[in-house]
């Protein structure tokens, strides 16, 4: 019986590194194309915006592969789910290599999301399960820093690759480390084989493509055609809701919305988005401000975009440390206004192409994130009882991919809408491009000080009821 226990210890700690494996891949493919849309819309022969839907689109699958993950998992089982993300990340990322046509290569990174939507819910429903629970907000908070991390490596990896070698190498690399993973996964990873029969239904599934894709397009391209864009802004509207509504009334959701009758939990859902958002703005639009403004290279904006994001990396994992020792109050104020404080000081140089200044300030923004969103997310998560954590898991990684889509449509839509108006009128690329980047960014600081604003009432109210 001993030498069976200690067996399933060192299981558990061979899987933990595994999970943190998925959790660097999938980040790694989310943030990949980051620095490449400029080059992309060339290539293509298609406007920014539509580029921005490698982006987008990947965002809204990944979004509704999440909401499958959890019926996945009962019915296949914790290998079986992460051999099928494993291969489908291999598969979209080895085709995008080789795709012809901008269509083609949309449907790979689509196929990519699926992998990132399976990977990103798994990992944190079994780091829930397998975590004491004085441990739980360090564990969680050092996945997240792995994610940050990724999300750092990326631009520059995918950067360097594009700019000499081409877009089949960018995409290559992705396959070589999905690959590697599976092979890893296949002596490592075991779990429960699954068998559970539940049944999956077609209509949520169609109701949250069809829902988060009219409303991303119609977000997205509202400034460049507007009566199709309100006509898919509403399609979208009417959609969600009657996705909310057939979750609701399902024995077996797709999406088990339970956990949002907890007020505390919602609102640290809420809070999470704003922190997606305010990251997200500035890890897609660096990349477009340094290529577009200031001439950069795909390769050079990445390394721009490296050390502010390994910033958020570490300040993530010191956000998780000090919320276990000290609570919610004030860290999670605090991160908000250190994100203020950022953004202002991006705002005020990016006009005048002051590159130094720019990278220090959203150095900044990235470690008042690392503050806001790994906390948020455990604060949310302790409010559950553990029967409920799993479907909290789906949702607040379903709310991470719809927030990061939402920001792709709204700061790519506007942003490329100023360029194309800004150069029509004879302004120069590079004045349009930092004109369109400080107009986006005032978008950005009024979502930071609504969340400032929540972040205060929400984390004195937990303090109040003596709950972390």
């Amino acid at each position: 019986m001993q030498r069976r226990s200690k067996s399933v210890a060192g299981a558990s700690r061979a899987l933990f590194p595994m999970l943190l494996g998925c959790s660097f891949i999938a980040s790694f493919v989310q943030s990949m194309v980051n620095v490449a849309l400029p080059k992309m819309a060339d290539e293509f022969s298609v406007t920014i915006s539509n580029a921005n839907w490698l982006i987008v689109g990947y965002m809204v699958v990944a979004a509704v592969s999440v909401m499958l993950a959890a019926f996945l998992l009962k019915r296949l089982g914790l290998r079986r789910v992460f051999f099928a993300g494993g291969a489908a990340l291999v598969a979209g990322s080895g085709l995008a290599s080789f795709a012809p046509d901008f269509l083609t290569l949309l449907g790979c990174r689509m196929l990519q999301a699926v992998g990132t939507g399976l990977f990103f819910p798994v990992v944190t429903s079994a780091i829930m399960a397998n975590s004491p629970k004085e441990n739980l907000g360090t564990r969680l908070a050092l996945n997240s820093g792995i994610i940050a991390i990724g999300l750092a490596v990326s631009p520059v990896v995918s950067g360097l690759a594009l700019t000499y070698f081409g877009r089949a190498a960018m995409f290559a690399v992705p396959c070589v480390l999905a690959l590697v993973l599976l092979l890893a996964g296949f002596f490592l990873v075991r779990g429960a084989k699954g068998g559970v029969r539940v049944s999956v239904d077609p209509l949520s599934v169609v109701l949250g493509l069809v829902g988060l894709g009219a409303l991303m397009y119609g977000l997205g391209e509202i400034t460049h055609d507007f009566i199709p864009s309100i006509i898919a802004l509403g399609v979208g509207v009417v959609g969600l809701i009657l996705f909310v509504w057939r979750q609701l009334v399902l024995d077996s959701p797709l999406l088990n919305l339970r956990p949002l009758r907890s007020p505390r939990f919602s609102v640290g859902i809420v809070l999470i988005m704003v922190g997606t958002l305010i990251s997200f703005s500035m890890s897609i639009l660096l990349p477009l401000y340094y290529e577009g403004a200031a001439g950069y290279t795909a390769f050079f904006a990445g390394l721009l975009l490296l050390g502010p994001v390994l910033v958020n990396a570490v300040f993530t994992f010191i956000g998780g440390r000090l919320l276990d020792r000290y609570g919610i109050w004030p860290l999670l104020p605090a991160g908000l206004v250190v994100v203020l404080v950022g953004q202002a000081g991006v705002f005020f140089s990016a006009e005048g192409l002051m590159m130094v200044l720019v990278v220090a300030a959203s150095a900044l923004v990235y470690a008042g994130v690392g503050f806001v969103v790994a906390p948020s997310k455990t604060a949310a998560l302790r409010q559950l009882p553990p029967d409920l954590s799993p479907h909290a898991a789906s949702i607040n990684s379903t709310a991470v991919q719809i927030a990061s889509a939402l920001g792709s449509s709204i700061f790519v839509g506007v942003l490329s809408a100023d360029v194309l108006r800004d150069t029509a009128a004879g302004v120069t690329k590079t004045q349009a491009y930092a004109a369109g980047f400080t107009h986006t960014l005032i978008i950005a600081i009024g979502i930071a000080v609504a969340g400032l604003v929540l972040a205060f009432f929400y984390a004195r109210a937990l303090r109040r009821k003596g709950r972390r």
